[in-house]
């Protein structure tokens, strides 16, 4: 299967929007927040070299090179996001005639189900970030491309919390009341936390 972000744009729209349940939320999810982290990017290019922002050139160029690398994760996310969840129903499709099928079946949907959690709660992790470089570059950062940083910050909020709605909905089914207990209260704290940088 060609990675989503190997496909052109308008072929990717196109998928999200049939009926096949992959590429989905968090799929798009991991699209949304790596356009914003191209966006804080390109406001870190638009800052540097410029004599008024001499002062904060080191902290923008360690924003510029972080960012780069986070959307270029976020675009992995997005193909690993529909893997773990074809894991998810292909554990489903087991064979339940037998008591044994069905134990065999319940192990395998459930540590699939577990599987899925972990990237959503990875992009959450990287737009949380995210949204903390972007408060800085829209503080310090070129002012006459601001917006370019507010932008990305927007985007990597709303990725933030489709992760979430995707890692909650997994858990529902999830039996483990301690694995289910741990995920929530580290993704609650990614939600609640407000966006962070050292100025």
């Amino acid at each position: 299967m060609m990675s989503f972000s190997e496909r052109k744009l308008k072929e990717f729209v196109k998928e999200l929007s049939s009926a096949s349940p992959t590429p989905g939320g968090g799929s798009a999810s991991a699209v949304v927040g790596s356009l914003g982290a191209a966006l804080v990017a390109m406001d870190c290019n638009l800052t540097l070299g410029k004599e008024a922002y001499r002062q904060v050139a080191a902290r923008v160029g360690e924003i510029k090179r972080r960012a780069v690398r986070v959307s270029a994760e976020l675009l992995r996310c997005s193909d690993r996001d529909a893997r773990s969840f074809e894991g998810v129903m292909k554990a489903i499709s087991l064979p339940k005639n037998t008591e044994l099928q069905k134990l065999k079946r319940f192990e395998r949907v459930q540590a699939a189900l577990k599987k899925a959690t972990e990237v959503p709660l990875q992009i959450m992790e990287l737009c949380s970030e995210l949204e903390s470089m972007a408060t800085y570059m829209a503080e310090n950062g070129n002012r006459n491309s601001r917006s370019d940083a507010v932008v990305g910050g927007i985007l990597a909020s709303a990725a933030l919390k489709g992760a979430y709605e995707n890692l909650e909905i997994n858990l529902e089914s999830i039996k483990d009341d301690a694995f289910v207990e741990e995920m929530n209260r580290r993704a609650l704290e990614l939600m609640r936390s407000p966006p962070q940088f050292t100025r």
